[in-house]
């Protein structure tokens, strides 16, 4: 081994592993940050609630596969529609609903489905509920809508006659007897805006709608067992809840079940733009020029040469651009002349020789170049500017007349 390699410090990594830890280190942020930017939309959404995603007992994530196999077009919207693309929209709050809501999230007609049990998860089994009591106080939910609305239960469990209302706008014309299954403890609803749509046969309100709501109508069903998944089980049920959702809608109109008022809103931000179409080409052009970019730093060798200015600093290049000017001008020739006589001024002031008369000055500096043998005279010099016809003699002038400054500056000391 050569002294050279012993005395040279071992390597901590070598290239390709520091390479390997650049390559892993970058896909880890890119998936942390896609991931993180895409995240809701990952949520599947089986937690149990009383929501569109769920498959537990209380959810509606089969009825919205009935629906669908029945023909009917049936989304889940995470978000703000756009524009008039479901005629009803379903939605089940947990909290308490406000018209804005309801007027950002529906354009023509809007199903609020209360809860009314409890959603308490099963130790078991992912996404299953236990058998629970049902919820009280839900009738706050809509109480901004509805002030002083109150909801009853039925005690036990049976098979309610549901009627609808065929003198009820906006769903005139269309009355009927409904025979759901059976239902444990019926929640029914009344309220003094709340107008009967579909009612028990003993005149309690089951599904009603807002006095005076247009664009959108508001409905509001009070019992979700007759579209959840528990209540759906029963064919008679699910007949009846299918039926529900066809009255309040114009027909083969789509439904969009609403999940963002449960937490699974879809909300917009940079990220998301930027890695969405039509940025994503862009985005991905910026990733590839700065992989490039990084590729290129780390298999470059040698030392990096610094770029020269467009426009230099300094004296010489002030000088050097004033060449090129009388250069392009085609002065050169002219220049010698000129040159003289600011040597002659030069070279009079530092040997203190009067400056007032060109003849007598020439002849003084004549005189004191011959006295002090200098080898050539100023009037010499002089004649030899004014021939200079060319750029090669005009440099030749200039460089004699700068070398006799020299030699008679020193020879005056």
């Amino acid at each position: 081994m050569s002294v050279e390699a012993q005395g040279r410090p071992p390597e901590v990594f070598s290239a390709s592993v520091a390479i390997i830890m650049f390559v892993v280190g970058v896909f880890a942020f890119s998936a942390f940050i896609t991931l993180s930017t895409f995240a809701p939309d990952f949520l599947d959404g089986d937690d149990g609630k009383a929501h569109a995603l769920s498959k537990s007992a209380i959810g509606y994530a089969g009825a919205i596969k009935l629906a669908r196999a029945q023909g009917t077009h049936v989304t889940v919207s995470r978000g703000q529609p756009k524009g008039a693309s479901a005629d009803l929209v379903v939605l089940t709050p947990e909290n308490k609903i406000t018209l804005e809501q309801i007027e950002h999230l529906a354009h023509t007609n809007a199903l609020i489905i209360l809860p009314k049990w409890l959603p308490i998860p099963s130790f078991s089994h992912r996404g299953w509920v236990r058998e629970s009591q049902p919820m009280h106080d839900t009738a706050q939910i809509v109480e901004e809508l509805a002030p002083k609305a109150h909801l009853s239960e039925d005690a036990g469990t049976a098979a309610p006659s549901l009627l609808f209302d065929s003198n009820a706008a906006p769903v005139s014309g269309r009355g009927g007897a409904l025979r759901p299954g059976k239902i444990a403890k019926l929640q029914t609803i009344a309220a003094p805006d709340l107008v009967p749509v579909v009612t028990t046969a003993a005149g309690k309100t089951v599904l009603a709608y807002l006095k005076n709501s247009e664009d959108p109508y508001i409905y509001v069903l009070a019992d979700p067992d007759l579209l959840n998944n528990q209540g759906i089980a029963d064919l008679k049920t699910a007949e009846t809840g299918l039926a529900i959702l066809d009255i309040l809608r114009s027909s083969s109109a789509p439904i969009a079940f609403d999940v963002s008022l449960n937490g699974f809103e879809r909300s917009r931000s940079l990220l998301r733009l930027a890695l969405e179409p039509p940025l994503l080409a862009a985005t991905l052009s910026f990733v590839i020029v700065a992989g490039m970019l990084a590729w290129r730093a780390a298999t470059r060798s040698g030392p990096t040469s610094r770029g020269k200015r467009t426009i230099a600093l300094g004296k010489r290049t002030l000088a050097d651009n004033s060449a090129a000017l009388i250069r392009l001008a085609g002065r050169d020739a002219t220049m010698a002349p000129r040159y003289a006589q600011m040597i002659r001024t030069v070279v009079a002031e530092h040997i203190h020789v009067s400056r007032d008369a060109t003849d007598t000055t020439v002849a003084e500096l004549d005189r004191i170049a011959q006295s002090r043998g200098v080898r050539a005279t100023y009037s010499e010099l002089s004649t030899e500017a004014a021939a200079a016809k060319t750029a090669a003699e005009t440099l030749t002038a200039a460089r004699r007349l700068h070398a006799w400054t020299g030699d008679m500056i020193r020879a005056t000391r």
